[in-house]
């Protein structure tokens, strides 16, 4: 695939702060809680026939390897930090450092195009979804599935969720981009297709993980690690239940 490169600016962009990705291990663990609903969203989107595929924010590349399997075509692998861009993920692969809310592409470039959990990172989210609706081809895809951190549920209740709500504004981080996402997609243009994404699972340490990475207070890290001991404690069983629902947009350029 031969793609032109130009590069556009029309929002005024916010730094990333503390752009660093999380640990690799987190990334991937992250991948496969989401493998079942985000298999779902690109079957929708019929992944198989699309022959020119943009990532946004592929970081570890955990997701790019699903989505090069799957494509019909050439996948562009982009993220902010260029380190993390790996060249070894196929023929079918080419990794780019760019912007979400600059993307250094021609309109029309792409049938689809691929957000999971970015859209939590950048702000505004409404630059890299108009970005998104400008290389999208008539007739491709967005696909986007991101959290809504206001509308978690953890029984009991062990004071997580404001912490993940503070630390994730603290971070510069917009944490109900989830409800969000069905109107940036019609603000673009595009015609979205919404389903929530729910995975009840019991709740287990490393579900912790990723917010023990975020700018936590003090007392907001000792919180914290009385969850961590109190899920471990529970051990396997559904006596400590944290649930954050995701929600799945397919938007299609007309």
């Amino acid at each position: 695939m031969c793609l032109r490169l130009r590069l556009r600016r029309r929002w005024p962009l916010i730094p990333v702060a503390g752009a660093n990705l999380p640990a690799p291990e987190l990334s991937r663990q992250l991948a496969e809680w989401l493998q079942g609903p985000r298999s779902r969203a690109l079957r929708r989107a019929g992944i198989g026939r699309r022959e020119r595929v943009l990532e946004v924010g592929c970081g570890h590349g955990f997701v790019t390897e699903e989505l090069s399997r799957r494509a019909g075509g050439t996948v562009v692998a982009l993220d902010i930090e260029p380190q993390v861009l790996r060249p070894d993920h196929g023929p079918n692969v080419l990794p780019v450092a760019a912007d979400g809310r600059a993307l250094p592409f021609r309109d029309a470039s792409f049938d689809l195009v691929f957000f999971q959990t970015t859209l939590l990172w950048i702000r505004p989210p409404e630059a890299a979804v108009q970005e998104a609706a400008r290389v999208l081809a008539p007739g491709g895809a967005l696909v986007a599935l991101e959290p809504d951190y206001g509308t978690m549920i953890e029984e009991p209740d062990l004071g997580l969720r404001v912490v993940w709500l503070d630390a994730l504004e603290r971070a510069e981080a917009e944490p109900l981009v989830g409800r969000m996402l069905p109107r940036m997609a019609e603000e673009a243009g595009l015609e979205p297709w919404v389903e929530f994404a729910h995975i009840p699972r019991p709740a287990e340490p490393a579900a912790l993980d990723l917010l023990a990475e975020l700018p936590l207070t003090v007392l907001e890290r000792e919180r914290v690690d009385g969850a961590r001991e109190i899920i471990s404690r529970a051990g396997e069983g559904w006596s400590v239940f944290l649930h954050v629902p995701w929600l799945l947009v397919v938007a299609e350029k007309r």
